[in-house]
């Protein structure tokens, strides 16, 4: 998948599946996960501990075997923000994000002037040149490369409409964070509370109306149908260690029963 094709998904609300890469933040995890099938890979720097050169060269295979790199950044401080970017990702994922100031200054970290104040860098081989002008890197990254931000939390809800009217059409689409949401409430491991449910009918409505794509991770085939029925379009399935982890002990329960046999 092409970037073109996935901006056209975003436009149109369309499904697309995603992964998530977290623990195993290799090139080969990235071919696997692309040969799969999936078009899309949440690439996390929030909770995972890798260096910027390990997710440099997955996000340099992503671009090798046409999957899409998302990468969750931390927070939305600049210096990772245009990081994230100037690493050539496919887009980021801004966590936590709760204001209208918040969204201000996040498009002032992703985007060149006039639109944002980000410093300009840019290594041409990016785009697979030998040297690109100034223009076509700020049209490249204000224009080509997404930007999605995350709502977790009671406060991003409340201001959710003004977070939007501040973003205008500088964001590609709101990804909800149900697992830090239910903390929030101080509800955890409670996925069908009713104001989570709440909160996440009204992302995906609201979201509906200004034709933004709405994404969610999801555990399981059962959370990602789950999700889609409340409207969510972007979703991942699963993730590395999640694969490898089901795999393994699966067939570990089946061999217990050779040892009794």
């Amino acid at each position: 998948m092409d970037r073109q094709t996935f901006a056209e998904i975003c436009r149109c609300r369309r499904v697309s599946w995603g992964s998530v890469l977290f623990e195993f933040m290799v090139p080969h995890t990235v071919r696997v996960l692309a040969r799969a099938g999936y078009d899309w890979l949440w690439i996390d720097n929030e909770h995972s501990c890798h260096s910027y050169q390990a997710i440099q060269e997955v996000v340099r295979t992503c671009d090798d075997v046409g999957i899409m790199s998302i990468l969750r950044v931390a927070q939305s401080e600049y210096a990772l923000i245009a990081r994230a970017l100037d690493m050539g990702v496919s887009g980021i994922i801004v966590p936590r994000v709760e204001t209208a100031e918040q969204m201000r200054h996040i498009l002032d970290c992703a985007k060149f002037p006039p639109v944002g104040k980000r410093g300009f860098g840019f290594r041409g081989s990016h785009l697979g040149k030998r040297s690109v002008s100034m223009a076509e890197r700020v049209r490249d990254q204000n224009e080509k490369r997404f930007l999605f931000i995350q709502i977790e939390s009671r406060r991003g809800v409340e201001n959710f409409e003004s977070i939007l009217d501040t973003a205008g059409d500088g964001i590609n689409g709101v990804f909800f964070g149900p697992a830090d949401f239910q903390m929030d409430l101080g509800k955890p491991d409670t996925p069908g509370a009713p104001e989570l449910e709440a909160a996440a009918r009204h992302i995906t409505s609201v979201c509906a109306t200004r034709s933004l794509s709405n994404g969610v991770p999801a555990g399981t085939i059962e959370g990602a149908q789950h999700w889609r029925g409340v409207g969510f379009n972007l979703i991942t399935v699963g993730s590395d260690e999640g694969f490898l982890w089901t795999a393994a002990a699966d067939a570990r329960d089946e061999l217990r029963a050779l040892e009794t046999g």
